[in-house]
């Protein structure tokens, strides 16, 4: 018995114990359990029935085939040995693995695959959550009180008519400007625009302003049209800026163009550019130009703070309001003043 079990690899199984484990699914046999031990074998031979585990009848010493009995419990383990039918049928569960090699490796790339989806998902929700933070951070960043400029998005230009009690007004001064030439339309232009002005429509005095600016080559004509257009920017609804931000910028720019050193304009250019959704990164371009130019120009500086507020720099910003202070140095100086209450709307005080 001992030869015949180690002719079947009895040595190596006690080395591994733990491939006999599900031996009796690999066997055939329902009295050989999940331990390979063998219960009760009757002797084909002369009929005795062994005891359990036996290979050889104790009575004939005839070789035992396995009955078809039901199982037992597991035997109690921790001998350190393992019956002959162990080794049988853990080396067909051996062949049994490596003719299901392929289908295994199948199966693992399968997985593989499956884990490279989970993976891309997990890195594409990560991206959309990077992406959706950055812009509600985007959205959520910006002005901070009456000093602070935002950039709305632009909208159609809506324009209302003229009160009824100044449009007969209007009609007559228009029937005149179309039937004049040279000084004299000139000078009913600028009757017009005090009627507009009287009508508190800034508007529409900075279009005939424009016009006056074209026919005299006027940089005084182009910032004044600059300044009504911006002053009438600022009464407008935040979706309806944008136009006339760009129609103050246009009339500032002609105005550069016949002195570019007027420093005062490019300065009131820039904050018109924060108004342009489309152009809003010339304003920190202009402000630069005018502090390379003049490092103490006070509305410069002050713009600078504001700027410097909307990109959420906040103690930078405050440092550049004290600066406009010492620059000024007059606490009853509205400048002064309006940095002061930036400072402090800043610092949360």
């Amino acid at each position: 018995m001992q030869g015949a079990a180690a002719e079947l690899g009895m040595q190596e199984l006690e080395r591994t114990p733990e491939k006999v484990v599900s031996a009796s699914a690999a066997s055939g046999y329902p009295n050989v359990d999940d331990w390979g031990t063998v219960h009760e074998p009757e002797c084909d031979t002369c009929g005795h029935l062994n005891p359990d585990g036996s290979r050889f009848c104790n009575r004939c010493g005839s070789r035992l085939v396995p009955s078809r009995q039901g199982n037992d419990a597991p035997p109690e383990t921790g001998t350190g040995t393992a019956s002959a039918a162990s080794v049988v049928a853990d080396q067909r569960d051996v062949a049994a693995a490596k003719d299901e090699g392929p289908s295994k490796i199948t199966d693992l790339n399968a997985t593989d695959k499956a884990v490279g989806k989970q993976v891309i998902i997990v890195v594409s929700a990560a991206l959309l959550l990077v992406v959706v933070l950055y812009f509600a951070t985007t959205m959520s960043g910006g002005s901070q009180g009456d000093f602070s400029i935002a950039a709305p998005p632009p909208d159609q230009q809506t324009v209302e008519p003229l009160a009824s009690q100044w449009q007969e007004q209007e009609g007559q001064l228009m029937s005149e400007i179309e039937g004049a030439a040279g000084e004299a339309q000139i000078d009913a232009r600028r009757r017009l625009i005090d009627l507009y002005f009287a009508a508190d429509r800034l508007d529409f005095a900075a279009d005939q302003t424009v016009l006056i600016a074209e026919a005299i080559g006027s940089e005084e004509e182009w910032v004044l049209a600059g300044n009504l257009y911006f002053d009438w920017m600022q009464r407008a609804p935040d979706a309806q800026k944008a136009p006339w931000a760009q129609k103050a910028v246009g009339s500032y720019q002609a105005a550069l163009e016949l002195n570019p050193d007027n420093l005062d304009v490019r300065t009131d250019m820039a904050i018109a550019y924060l108004y342009d959704p489309q152009n809003s990164m010339m304003a920190i371009q202009e402000t630069t130009r005018v502090l390379e130019s003049d490092s103490l120009h006070i509305q410069a500086n002050f713009n600078r703070g504001i700027m410097l507020n909307q990109i959420n720099r906040t103690d930078q910003a405050i440092e550049q309001f004290e600066k406009v202070k010492r620059i000024i140095g007059d606490a009853e100086d509205p400048v002064y003043q309006r940095a002061e209450s930036a400072i402090a709307q800043l610092s949360g005080s």
